[in-house]
């Protein structure tokens, strides 16, 4: 199905003819135009290739728009980190099946022991993973060159001028998880493990790797296909996946900042399917936070129960004098960020790419948005875009969410 650049639903228009009249509804329109100027203005200042963004309303995608090079809204983006709230609701759905136990040793489920070898005596559970409470370090030392395939470390290597090592032999998952967890392990260091389990937050995604192999192990099947069948398929997200071929002619071509210029990077697969490896687009992603949104329902599809949920938004850890993606970070919760304000989400980055979606409940309903562009900071630093256009967009976009939210509410 291919989506117009533009989508707004009925639900505005009704309200702008119906309740206030033909002047509202041209007044409606005419603030649109201006909300999307400033869109065009950043991204011809900051020099984004392209870029997509939506307004989700209760249970309806409000607003969309595609912009620049790759404008059409079938564009399909890497999201990063937020794939990490998929992996979460997988883990709840099994939770809520009595398939695993929050609290239980996560030993349980795997097929090698993992435990701290500073704290061998601290179980390690599937809550302190989802919560990044479980002494883990973010990544392991050679992470990057092990969620790259081959061909992707080639082409960065003829290119961009870094020299790293091919695998002879790439390890699957649960070899690389035991290799790099266990003293004993081939690519173990100690540095991967860095504090108690259980007491303090340290984000981590080599945690949500092994989360992602939780997963396998209780269902017997990749994270990718229980993902497929359990998340994507019933929420209707045929646009989204963890494979660039399936969606060939439709990708976003990824970017990064180097030497005053937009780099063209390579489309590639990452293998972090558990922490950073799906890509999606704005109307199937409407779906997803619809579903979070709305106690675990869309369009009579329930994916959680809404006591999962508010488990999910449950504030694990509590912070102060943190960001991110330009809200006031003051707690995470099982795969989720909770900002200030009552404001929830995630925000992720991987190469040429950057993504979030944030969501406001009220007494009145709840409102968000959804942003994806192609040009990323992961191989290069770039303050500019991560501190300056990331905060900006993502802050515009709220106001224009909250705007169209309290025209109709």
């Amino acid at each position: 199905m291919r989506y117009t650049r533009k989508i707004i639903i009925a639900l505005i228009i009704a309200s702008g003819v119906i309740f206030a009249g033909i002047t509202s509804y041209i007044i409606i329109f005419s603030t649109q135009k201006s909300f999307e100027s400033k869109i065009r203005k950043l991204i011809a200042k900051y020099k984004i290739p392209s870029l997509a963004a939506g307004i989700v309303i209760n249970n309806s995608l409000a607003w969309a728009n595609g912009f620049g090079d790759q404008p059409d809204l079938d564009t399909v983006y890497m999201i990063g980190s937020i794939t990490k709230t998929f992996t979460s609701t997988a883990l709840l759905q099994l939770n809520e099946n009595n398939k695993i136990g929050l609290d239980i040793d996560i030993n349980a489920y795997l097929p090698f022991n993992v435990r701290n070898p500073d704290y061998p005596n601290i179980s390690i559970t599937t809550r302190m993973l989802l919560s990044h409470r479980s002494g883990l370090a973010r990544d392991s030392l050679n992470f990057q060159i092990w969620y790259s395939d081959n061909e992707t470390i080639e082409w960065m290597n003829e290119n961009l001028g870094t020299h790293y090592k091919y695998w002879i032999h790439r390890p699957s998952l649960a070899e690389y998880l035991n290799g790099t967890l266990s003293p004993e392990g081939l690519y173990f260091n100690p540095g991967i493990w860095i504090l108690e389990p259980g007491t303090q937050f340290f984000y981590s995604n080599i945690g949500y790797e092994l989360l992602g192999y939780l997963v396998e192990q209780i269902t017997n099947k990749t994270i990718e296909d229980y993902v497929q069948e359990s998340i994507l398929d019933p929420l209707n997200m045929a646009s989204t996946g963890y494979d660039y071929l399936e969606f060939a002619g439709k990708n976003a071509i990824p970017y990064e900042w180097i030497n005053g210029e937009n780099t063209e990077f390579i489309i590639s697969n990452m293998y972090t399917t558990g922490g950073s490896a799906l890509r999606s687009t704005i109307p199937d992603m409407t779906n997803f936070m619809i579903a979070h949104m709305n106690l675990g329902m869309v369009n009579g599809t329930q994916i959680l129960n809404s006591g999962a949920l508010e488990l999910m938004l449950e504030k694990h850890s509590s912070f102060t004098n943190a960001t991110a993606g330009g809200f006031n970070l003051i707690g995470y919760g099982l795969g989720w960020m909770l900002y200030d304000d009552g404001l929830q989400g995630h925000d992720g980055a991987v190469i040429g790419y950057l993504a979030s979606l944030f969501f406001k409940k009220t007494e009145k309903g709840v409102f968000g948005g959804i942003v994806m562009f192609n040009r990323g900071f992961i191989h290069k630093s770039d303050d500019v875009l991560k501190n300056i256009f990331f905060p900006t967009i993502n802050k515009l976009i709220f106001e224009e969410a909250e705007h169209l939210f309290n025209l109709i509410s």
